[in-house]
């Protein structure tokens, strides 16, 4: 791991405890509001910005660059949850996010020759999106419902047609839905054939669902045993 990967990490795990621990102390909405805010924006600027420059300085082609990646709908989602609490967007932020952002997050696929800011940039994108699904969590106290749960399968179906066919138009490999990243992963564990590993990816997504589900899924079983 490089040193900025390092960092990340570290900012990732640190800065949900100290907004949170924050928020508690301060009970002030406008703090809340600020960071939640602020969260939203700085996603939605490096993901204009990084469009921006590839189009414009790389002069990389269109079809390069569709915000196609799981990541792109999911800081799409947790920007929307953030900026104007959409229990809908927090819902998809939520799943999507704990559940692919930190896979890309852990294990990335970024090429290392990549200039400084880029790199920062990769990893600000994808730290971000976790850190503001966790503040949602703990100091805005949103959580998902078993209805959540139907929802999210059903974007995540959407979501798997949509980046399916762009793949297929385009020749590119966006959701890594056509074949492992180029970087080591757990995808590189999935079956071969491209039938066979697009069924497992879609499995393995929607237990991974279910286990997020789980803690909110017991939370509410004991609540009802202790009513």
């Amino acid at each position: 791991m490089s040193t900025i990967h390092l960092v990340f990490l570290a900012i990732t795990c640190l800065a949900p405890v100290a907004f949170c621990l924050a928020s508690r102390r301060l009970q002030s909405a406008h703090f809340d509001r600020g960071v939640a805010c602020s969260i939203a924006g700085l996603l939605f600027a490096l993901e204009i910005g990084e469009l921006i420059f590839k189009l414009a300085i790389e002069r990389a082609p269109l079809a390069a660059v569709l915000p196609m990646h799981l990541c792109d709908w999911t800081l799409l989602a947790t920007a929307v949850a953030l900026w104007w609490q959409a229990r809908w967007c927090f819902e998809v932020a939520y799943f999507w996010g704990l559940a692919g952002t930190i896979q890309g997050l852990i294990t990335p696929d970024l090429d290392p020759t990549l200039p400084l800011w880029r790199q920062v940039a990769f990893f600000a994108v994808h730290s971000g999106i976790v850190v503001g699904v966790l503040f949602l969590v703990f100091a805005k106290r949103m959580r998902p419902t078993p209805a959540s749960l139907i929802r999210v399968l059903l974007w995540s179906e959407l979501y798997l047609v949509c980046a399916l066919t762009v793949n297929a138009l385009t020749g590119y490999n966006y959701g890594f839905l056509s074949h492992p990243p180029d970087t080591p992963s757990s995808l590189d564990l999935f079956p071969a054939h491209p039938w066979l590993y697009v069924a497992t990816f879609n499995a393995v997504a929607l237990a991974a669902f279910a286990v997020l589900y789980l803690p909110w899924w017991i939370v509410d079983l004991r609540r009802r045993n202790s009513g």
